[in-house]
């Protein structure tokens, strides 16, 4: 049986912090500049005083800007990316909502036979293929996020033939291609993390580094369906200090 994807309605302070995000993003509102007033917001988006207060409040829980009493707001200078650990969100997304413009770079898509590693990750069979795609995420252009994604054939072969699956850009709206075209909802992922040195990674020479000593944090995870069948495995790389990471962490029972 299909699962229903439920579809959330946007409240108006959502629309309009995408659109602040947007004009950040592309300079409108340029790092040190001062953000609009909230009676001028106010008027231009023809809404209520609340609705601007809860979307700059947003703005700055991204540390998008900040207020400085009796002057006024400003837009930050992003120092890098925030990154919470307990979900997920997709780069563009998350870039682009730290002020940065988001960019794709896809380096290789292949349908190979899957290695011993993936056949665990994945559940498969020896001799099943996957689709192997390795690419890139840019902030401003800089190469900073190099991911590996595997993906079973069977999540797409009744949808896509091989010739199209392998065509660039096919898996670069990553829930879109499994919640929409695959109809295989994520249902959550299982990941591992680890630190690294630059030089033990098999990593384009393009991705942000200051040489084979940089630190890279690896993440390693698996997403599952709605059934608990492993539908993705991925291998994020994460060099130097473009990402700070959060998570929340509970004190276990005493």
């Amino acid at each position: 049986m299909n699962e229903k994807i439920p579809v959330r309605q946007v409240s108006l302070a959502d629309q309009i912090l995408e659109i602040l995000i947007e004009r950040i993003v592309n300079g409108v509102y340029p790092p040190g500049s001062k953000l609009s007033p909230e009676n001028q917001l106010r008027e231009e988006f023809n809404v209520s005083r609340s609705t601007i207060r809860t979307a700059v409040s947003r703005l700055e829980d991204r540390k998008l800007v900040h207020r400085q009493r009796g002057v006024g707001t400003y837009i930050s200078r992003q120092p890098n990316i925030s990154n919470p650990l307990n979900e997920f969100i997709e780069f563009p997304l998350l870039i682009k909502e730290n002020g940065y413009k988001p960019g794709y770079q896809e380096l290789s898509a292949e349908i190979l036979v899957a290695d011993e590693e993936i056949l665990e990750n994945l559940q498969l069979e020896p001799g099943d293929r996957v689709l192997k795609i390795r690419k890139i995420f840019t902030a401003n252009d800089d190469p900073i996020i190099y991911v590996i994604n595997h993906i079973p054939l069977w999540v797409f072969e009744d949808i896509l033939t091989p010739e199209e699956a392998i065509q660039p850009g096919t898996t670069e709206r990553f829930i879109e291609f499994f919640e929409v075209k695959c109809n295989q909802r994520i249902s959550h992922f299982i990941s591992t993390v680890k630190a690294e040195i630059f030089e033990n990674i098999d990593a384009p020479p393009s991705l942000m580094n200051d040489g084979p000593y940089t630190p890279v944090l690896v993440i390693n995870e698996i997403g599952y369906n709605g059934i608990d069948k492993p539908i993705v495995s991925s291998s994020e790389f994460h060099p130097d200090d473009w990402m700070t990471f959060k998570m929340m962490r509970r004190r276990g029972k005493v």
